[in-house]
């Protein structure tokens, strides 16, 4: 919350009732009978107070009585003259018999010297011989709440209230007591009070627009002071309209009645500011006013989401040497976020939950926002350490006098879910969904742990079931904007593409400066591009007992490459694709080439994609066409089956197609996929050749995650494949059956990583065995490096360099390999 300026009207009203004390308690009769001297007293009464007082400080202090002691304090009280007053009272008064007029005075001086325990001592003294004098009770009372005893003056000047309600002196000061207790809105009732019943009265009007000020009411306050001209002066004044500013930018971080008002308030601030900056910086006396109305803007700016201007404000600022209190540091560390600085934000987010002043009501939102400042600079561990500490540190309830139990914390249930969501974005996704269902049990309507969910479901590839939980929670809240895009997100992995523009489109209408709004826009325009793939092979078998033979599969000195490039989607679910490729390879019997084209047409919608082609090949054996259908369609999140028909399957071995030999056939597959770390699937593949030979093929591959961390991903790999041809003594590799068995493990190291753009390599090594028809079983060795790289959602490449050794047809080969692969969205 920003704070007010200090108050520069805090004496008036001590002020004001001091005038009204030393007016009424001055007896019209005094100590002599002297005309001479009752000829100054009567001077001084009429505001002529040097004669009076110089015939009295003439007068030997033995020889002065009492009533001479009383008059000169009480005129010198009438002048102005406290230190005098004090003087004479200690030197000559203290141990006289001097009025109640008298001590009222000095108990006034005293407290305006701030000496409020003498002070308090001679109004008791007073009280002893008047203890019905309204006037001595007040200034007793006002005594108390400026030396700290508030409670107590509180306690008295009810009392006086309570027995006559309509007197605005004592409702004035009883509001003062209350504004020194610190019960700003207390005053503000009694100091409302009494300008109700004195309103006409500059002295109570003042009072009252001070009190409206301190209650934070600016706005009111300004009210006044236009309808009367004159109550404050310039410094006031100016100080009113930079705590209304400030009030706006207070008002500029609540809801809204209506999507479209969130920047009304936060533009009116800023035009505060400008105005106030605009007429105040040039003089000299306003600087510190200045300065603070500097730093508040920092807030309307945020709230206006002008993130770059408060960053370039800060700095200014910063350069000044200026050192901003924790309120501004949190909007500086805000603006930096939105900027995606978190390098920047985050020292000033932990610089806010540390300081000394720090309010314990903001400890969880600003220990959130440092969790996510080092979450997105990478510093995972940290970012979890900050999640775990803040959960462990909130209580379940609050401690209530008169309830037992205590009412329930809700910062303690955005601290727990915090930490549990920290798991999802830790690769510790087992774990953030047993703490989230354990939460999601306790509070079923709390919609930030239902999104949190969807989120998790999501990165474990359930979009379905994600899509399932938010629909409850749409029910609940339809026009959240939170569970708007949480759907937005889950229909981009569901395929639905209308349901995304819908939902896009609305998002971004409502909150277009919404970062996250801006990252479900960003995907949707990337689904709405054009695309181009590109894949490239080259590699050197050496095979045979002298390690000069070409290698039974690939020949030697293989090489290819293929592009193709999509529509952007065209009715939202089709895309039309064409592309060309060519591959060579060099086989004892000669030289191989293939040269093909292909166009086609590809649908993508919820649960299927569905891709039909035709091709062109050329080979050496003049040009003949293909066709591929395929089609992949989900059961649900777990399972997945499809399937391929190909004429002239572009998966022919190129040493068969260098002697004229095609092959037509198709394959099918089922998936299971338990989660994002664990999946197998199996592939049936015939195939019928043009020279008679039948072929089938099969194949189950499986994965599973052992070890998971944000930079460091580990799965153990198993491929088991079978195969057997009805045909023998073809010139390509052809046995009449085979087995293979090939473990691997498989590392993925993220090197660099921040925000859409992410920098990997990858380890794998495997070791297994390999069992073909007639031949004795073969060891097979893997061993491969290779590295990606993703940038701003349109870009990813990669480059993989392995080396295989096995068997083929008795004979060791082994196989040096780089495949390169690139996809690109313009």
């Amino acid at each position: 919350m920003l704070p007010n300026p200090p108050l520069s009207a805090s004496g008036r009203l001590r002020l004001l009732i001091g005038a009204a004390l030393c007016s009424q308690l001055l007896m019209p009769t005094f100590a002599m009978a002297d005309p001479a001297y009752d000829a100054l007293i009567i001077q001084a009464r009429n505001g002529n107070f040097t004669p009076a007082l110089t015939q009295l400080r003439q007068l030997p202090a033995e020889r002065q009585t009492p009533g001479q002691i009383s008059d000169h304090l009480v005129i010198a009280g009438w002048a102005g003259q406290d230190a005098e007053v004090l003087k004479v009272y200690e030197a000559q008064g203290q141990n006289r018999n001097v009025n109640a007029q008298a001590l009222a005075t000095v108990a006034r001086a005293y407290r305006d010297q701030k000496k409020w325990a003498q002070a308090e001592t001679v109004y008791r003294k007073a009280l002893l011989r008047e203890p019905n004098n309204l006037d001595l009770q007040l200034g007793l009372a006002l005594t108390q709440a400026d030396s700290g005893k508030a409670t107590e003056a509180v306690q008295r000047t009810r009392a006086l209230v309570a027995a006559k309600p309509d007197d605005p002196n004592r409702r004035m000061a009883l509001g003062y007591a209350l504004t020194r207790a610190g019960s700003y809105y207390d005053a503000l009732f009694e100091f409302d009070q009494a300008f109700i019943r004195a309103g006409d009265k500059p002295e109570v009007a003042r009072e009252y627009l001070v009190a409206l000020q301190k209650a934070r009411l600016p706005e009111a306050a300004l009210r006044l002071s236009a309808q009367r001209p004159g109550l404050i002066d310039a410094v006031t004044q100016r100080r009113l309209e930079g705590d209304l500013a400030a009030e706006r930018v207070r008002m500029a971080e609540f809801a809204t009645r209506t999507e479209k008002e969130r920047f009304v308030i936060a533009d009116r601030a800023l035009a505060d500011y400008d105005r106030l900056l605009a007429r105040w910086t040039p003089d000299a006396s306003a600087q510190g006013d200045v300065m603070i109305w500097r730093i508040d803007r920092l807030g309307a700016l945020k709230a206006r989401a002008r993130t770059a201007e408060v960053i370039r404000e800060y700095e200014a600022l910063k350069a000044e040497g200026v050192q901003l209190p924790t309120y501004a540091v949190r909007w500086v560390a805000a603006a930096y976020l939105d900027q995606r600085l978190p390098e920047k934000a985050a020292p000033l987010y932990r610089q806010a939950v540390t300081a000394a002043d720090a309010d314990p009501g903001d400890h969880v939102k600003d220990s959130s926002a440092l969790f996510y400042a080092l979450l997105e600079n990478d510093q995972v561990a940290e970012a979890r350490a900050v999640a775990d500490n803040l959960a462990s540190s909130e209580k379940p309830r609050l401690e209530l006098k008169g309830l037992p139990m205590g009412d329930p914390n809700d910062e303690w249930a955005d601290a727990q879910q915090l930490a549990a969501q920290a798991g999802t974005y830790g690769d510790d996704l087992q774990t953030s969904e047993e703490r989230l269902e354990a939460l999601g049990n306790k509070a079923p309507g709390n919609i930030g742990v239902r999104l949190a969910q969807a989120e998790m479901y999501r990165a474990r590839e359930w979009p379905r079931r994600a899509e399932e939980s938010l629909k409850e929670t749409e029910n609940q809240s339809p026009r959240d904007i939170g569970v708007e895009m949480s759907q937005g997100f889950t229909a981009l992995d569901l395929q639905e593409w209308r349901q995304l523009d819908l939902l896009a489109d609305d998002v971004v209408a409502r909150a277009p400066e919404n970062r996250q709004v801006q990252r479900l826009d960003r995907l949707r325009k990337v689904h709405d591009m054009a695309e181009v793939r590109v894949e490239a092979y080259t590699g050197k078998s050496y095979g045979g007992s002298n390690n000069a033979d070409a290698g039974a599969i690939r020949g030697s000195r293989d090489w290819g490459i293929e592009t193709v490039i999509y529509t952007p989607p065209i009715d939202e679910d089709w895309r039309l694709f064409t592309g060309a490729g060519y591959g060579t390879a060099d086989f004892t019997e000669g030289t191989g080439h293939h040269r093909w084209q292909r166009v086609g047409v590809e649908r993508r919608t919820r649960d299927m994609t569905l891709e039909a082609e035709v091709s062109n090949h050329s080979y050496g054996f003049g040009s003949k066409q293909g066709a591929r259908v395929a089609v992949a369609r989900d059961i649900n999140d777990h399972w997945q089956y499809g399937g391929s028909l190909d004429y002239l399957t572009a998966t022919t071995p190129l040493r068969a197609l260098n002697t004229d030999v095609t092959a037509n056939g198709g394959s099918g597959f089922i998936r299971w996929r338990a989660n994002e770390s664990r999946e197998w699937k199996l592939t049936v593949s015939p195939s019928h050749f043009s020279d008679g030979n039948d072929r089938l093929e099969a194949l189950l591959a499986g994965r599973e995650g052992i070890y998971s961390s944000p930079k460091v991903q580990v799965e153990l790999g198993l491929e088991v494949s079978a195969s057997r041809n009805s045909k023998e003594d073809t010139l390509y590799f052809n046995p009449k059956s085979d087995f293979g068995v090939m473990p691997t493990v498989n590392v993925n190291h993220v090197l660099y990583h921040r925000y859409e753009t992410q920098w990997s390599q990858q380890f794998q090594v495997g070791a297994g065995t390999y069992r073909q028809q007639d031949y004795s079983s073969g060891g097979v060795g893997l061993i491969g490096y290779g590295q990606r790289i993703r940038w701003n959602d349109v870009l990813e490449a990669g480059a993989n360099l392995s080396l295989v050794s096995r068997t083929y047809d008795g004979d060791r080969e082994r196989d040096l390999r780089l495949l390169v692969d690139l996809t690109y969205r313009f």
